[in-house]
């Protein structure tokens, strides 16, 4: 809207030949003017600090305050009574912006360390290479964008180890075996050795790519077939680090322990740790509920949330592992009711709760993450996992496998049902994420009405009048 347009305004016409109003810059101008048209709609006719909070998050953020602050000053001078409630704004919302946060991409840089540039990689390892993302654009492989990332980056790794041990820059048997040694004994930049996963991450991408390229004989591929089975049974043995973290995890107090940090936000005097301490009681609550992979930090209002018909669902939104392999429909998913209030909490912030169906369309029309910190930047990729690691000391995978433990113990149809709500399709999934206390649970549960059953039976038999033992007979007939 320019000038022209504002001062047309009824509001403008008496002070319309106002030196000051005509000197004022256009954007000082359009501040106040969308102030005041806050300030009608919502009745508000004396000007409190949480209003021009509430405005400037709806409309310019922090910059139109400082505008706005600037407008007032130059037409009514330094004693208008909104200056004070202007000032306290911008100070609350400058404490978000400059909250000197330790912020990251949601993809971290990668920093190559013991790899080879790509343009190294043999000649024919390229064209290759670019065959199969052109197969993979075009989705006639059916995997995951980051496949073509993966197999780069791993056959990297993997020249490199072969240039430094003076070998030739060819996946063969020998230099294959050579290269699992490395993996198996290497120390990672956290100071410990190579998870069984991770080494296995690293063969499957090779075999990936020895499958595509269609360069390979099949006993090479048997024999990397060979190593990715050994690597799987000692992922494994891995996996019962996974349910001793579920064993010490009280389920039960996942969701209080939530509640108790945004319970104790008055402790904090600063708006930007109020914020942190919601994202933290989101990223604790919601999981349960709605158990995702690592994919939180990058789900946004709009375009993958939205909220219809009293809850915050999923709009065609497919999980990042599975969304490009065929016949996977769209994930169903919503966030759960009873804890959607703590996404409320991170929109609302300080604010009054009936200005949350307007944060709420805001949110959806900006595209706004999630998680977002207090200046608005993205959270890390892991950072849900990382609330989850300090409170519970695992990862938020977990609750995925906590979904199956309940559900398993409910009978076949409430197992169907956690299959869908983690997006799996197969048995053999479903058998990795059911634990031993699972199904030791439902094995008690079968039994105690296996003996009810029979103890009724047998109760039968003590009030069966006649006595007689051929009454109780099954009918051939």
């Amino acid at each position: 809207m320019n000038r022209n347009e504002i001062l047309a305004k009824p509001r403008w016409q008496p002070m319309a030949m106002l030196p000051q109003l005509l000197g004022l810059p256009l954007d000082q101008l359009s501040a106040l003017d969308s102030l005041i048209d806050f300030m009608s709609e919502q009745g508000i006719t004396q000007l409190t600090s949480a209003d021009a909070r509430v405005w400037a998050r709806l409309t310019l953020g922090v910059d139109g305050l400082a505008q706005a602050q600037k407008a007032v000053l130059a037409l009514e001078g330094s004693e208008a009574p909104e200056i004070s409630a202007l000032r306290s704004a911008t100070d609350d919302l400058g404490k978000c912006r400059d909250y000197a946060a330790i912020t990251r991409k949601p993809r971290r840089e990668y920093k190559r360390r013991i790899s080879v540039p790509y343009r190294d990689l043999p000649e024919r390892w390229r064209h290759q290479l670019d065959r199969v993302d052109g197969q993979r654009q075009d989705r006639t492989i059916a995997r995951v964008d980051s496949l073509f990332d993966r197999m780069v980056q791993k056959l990297c790794q993997y020249a490199w180890f072969m240039q430094e041990s003076d070998f030739e820059v060819e996946l063969t048997v020998d230099g294959l075996r050579a290269f699992y040694q490395f993996e198996t004994n290497r120390i990672s930049s956290h100071g410990k050795p190579l998870r069984p996963a991770t080494v296995l991450a690293t063969f499957s991408d090779l075999r990936d790519y020895m499958r595509y390229s269609g360069d390979y004989s099949p006993d090479l591929l048997d024999q990397i077939h060979t190593v990715i089975q050994k690597l799987e049974d000692a992922a494994d043995g891995m996996i019962a680090l996974k349910y001793d973290a579920l064993a010490k995890l009280e389920v039960k107090k996942i969701i209080p322990r939530a509640m108790s940090i945004l319970e104790g936000l008055t402790k904090y005097n600063n708006p930007a740790q109020r914020l942190i301490q919601r994202n933290r009681a989101m990223a604790l609550a919601l999981p349960p509920m709605t158990p995702l992979r690592r994919e939180w930090h990058d789900l946004h209002f709009g375009r993958d949330l939205v909220w219809f018909d009293g809850r915050y669902r999923f709009k065609d939104y497919k999980l990042q592992k599975t969304r490009n392999i065929p016949g996977r429909e769209d994930y169903e998913g919503s966030v759960e009711p009873s804890v959607q209030h703590f996404v409320d909490s991170v929109l609302l912030q300080d604010d009054d709760p009936k200005f949350l169906e307007a944060f709420r369309a805001r949110a959806e029309k900006d595209g706004r993450p999630l998680f977002l910190h207090p200046n608005g930047s993205e959270v890390a990729t892991n950072y849900v996992s990382q609330v989850w690691s300090v409170e519970f000391g695992t990862g938020a995978h977990i609750n995925r496998t906590i979904l199956y433990e309940i559900m398993f113990a409910l009978g076949l149809d409430a197992t169907h049902g956690a299959m869908l709500m983690n997006d799996h399709n197969s048995g053999p999934s479903t058998k990795e994420y059911i634990g031993k206390q699972a199904r030791a649970f439902a094995f008690a549960v079968a039994c105690e009405a296996r003996d009810e059953m029979f103890s009724d039976l047998s109760d039968d038999d003590d009030e069966d009048p006649s006595g007689d033992p051929s009454s109780q007979a099954f009918d051939w007939e």
